[in-house]
């Protein structure tokens, strides 16, 4: 299962440059034995960002599996406030509202919906990818499609997505058509990683079913995130739904 919690927070002051610190939140919310076992973890079953949505500050907080749910989200969803200690900052939480998705609904998509060949994305926070020790500031299909198949991979309990031979065709059959991006630097503790923000159109030029399992890394996306440090803000992505049952 996939859930969100999403929250509006009572502060002006907050942007998804505090992202990295409501991080700490979650730290300190949850059970200390289940944040040590997140530390441990290679790919993290959740993701959070902050971002604005018509003037009002959102904080997301997202469960890639029933075990993140029940000591992420629940847990999460009973505070009336917070505090960013390092920024001293107080805000209250209000208008909460859970939204669940079983695993199976993307499939049952996957196979009974149709599908556009042109694929809209939208970067909501700066997004990066971590290449050979470099940093990737820019929106390279093969990472963000073998960053999508391995946390899907990483979370699902029946699907191993990741495979190098449709990894290459997916590459292979796809192109970024249109693109409206700005770089971002994203501050961590120490220093601040270039990212980008924005939206960009993939054309797929191979079958509809390659639009189809595309679609369904998407739509796993706004749930993982894409890309590195996605616990600490970075990387929350939307799908742009179309009208494609028309």
């Amino acid at each position: 299962m996939y859930a969100k919690l999403r929250m509006e927070l009572d502060s002006t002051a907050v942007n998804f440059q505090q992202s990295s610190n409501f991080q700490g939140v979650i730290m300190e919310t949850i059970a200390p034995a289940y944040a040590a076992r997140l530390h441990g973890n290679q790919l993290n079953p959740y993701s959070q960002c902050i971002t604005k949505e018509n003037d009002k500050v959102i904080w997301s907080v997202k469960a890639l599996n029933e075990e993140a749910y029940e000591n992420i989200i629940l847990p999460v969803s009973k505070l009336t406030d917070i505090t960013l200690r390092k920024k001293q900052i107080s805000m209250s939480v209000y208008n909460k509202t859970v939204t669940v998705k079983d695993e199976k609904e993307l499939v049952k998509e996957f196979y009974d919906k149709k599908c556009s060949k042109y694929l809209e994305v939208k970067f909501q926070t700066p997004t990066s990818f971590k290449s050979d020790g470099k940093y990737i500031i820019y929106p390279d299909l093969g990472l963000i499609y073998a960053s999508l198949m391995r946390k899907y991979s990483a979370a699902s309990e029946e699907f191993d997505m990741f495979d190098e031979e449709t990894l290459e065709a997916l590459v292979e059959q796809s192109e970024i058509v249109r693109y409206r991006l700005n770089t971002v630097p994203f501050p961590l503790e120490k220093i601040k990683i270039t990212g980008f923000t924005g939206n960009i159109c993939i054309h797929i030029r191979g079958t509809e079913t390659m639009a189809r399992y595309v679609r369904m890394l998407l739509e796993f996306g706004e749930f993982a995130g894409v890309g590195i440090k996605t616990g600490m803000g970075m990387g929350a992505m939307k799908y742009i739904r179309r009208n494609e049952d028309d």
